[in-house]
C-alpha cells in the first residue's frame, strides 16, 4: 500500500513538473525566431536573384578575423526590419557591392565566402520571425560562424545574435 501511495505521489510530481516545463516553453517561444535553410538549387537561383537586385536590399556584412564571414540582405521596402550590431557594416553603394561580390564569388556567380571548405559554396536560407514572416536572407557558411538566434526585439523588427560574439569584428 506504501508503494502506490509513492508511486502515485512520484506521479503527480513528474506531471507537475512536466507542466511547469511545458508552460515555461510555450511562454517563452513566442519571441523567438528561425533560420531556415532552402535547397540547393533555391539558393543557387536566390544567390544570382540577390547578387542582382542588390539595391532592394539593405546589406549588412559582418566579418571575422578581417574576412567577410556574414552577408545579411534585408529588404527595404517591407514593414519588417532586421536591427543591425554596432559592428555590422553596412553596404552604401554600388562599387562597394561590386567589389564585394567580385572578391566573394566564383565564376559561376555562387557566393563562396572565405571560410568555406572542401570546394563548398555558401548558401542562402530564410530569416524568420516568431510571427513566421519573412524578414530577409542570410549567406554564410555554417562551419565559419554560429548562429546564436533570432529574436523578436520590438514590433516587426528582430536581431539576430551570432556566437561567440567575440569572433566577430568589424572592418
Amino acid at each position: 500500500m506504501a508503494r502506490k501511495k509513492d508511486r502515485d505521489i512520484n506521479t503527480k510530481r513528474l506531471a507537475g513538473i512536466a507542466i511547469l516545463i511545458f508552460t515555461f516553453l510555450i511562454g517563452c517561444s513566442g519571441t523567438y525566431g528561425e533560420i531556415k535553410p532552402q535547397t540547393e538549387s533555391e539558393s543557387k537561383g536566390t544567390q544570382r536573384e540577390l547578387i542582382d537586385s542588390w539595391s532592394d536590399y539593405d546589406i549588412w556584412l559582418i566579418y571575422k578575423k578581417d574576412q567577410l564571414a556574414i552577408l545579411i540582405f534585408d529588404w527595404k521596402n517591407d514593414e519588417r526590419t532586421i536591427l543591425p550590431e554596432s559592428n555590422w557594416r553596412k553596404v552604401k553603394d554600388q562599387q562597394m557591392w561590386q567589389e564585394i561580390v567580385k572578391a566573394n564569388t566564383t565564376s559561376d556567380g555562387d557566393f563562396k565566402l572565405p571560410g568555406d571548405y572542401s570546394g563548398g559554396t555558401s548558401r542562402v536560407e530564410g530569416i524568420w520571425g516568431p510571427d513566421i514572416q519573412l524578414y530577409g536572407l542570410i549567406v554564410y557558411q555554417a562551419y565559419s560562424v554560429s548562429l546564436g538566434s533570432v529574436k523578436l526585439v520590438e514590433e516587426n523588427a528582430i536581431r539576430l545574435s551570432l556566437q561567440p560574439p567575440a569572433a566577430i569584428t568589424n572592418r
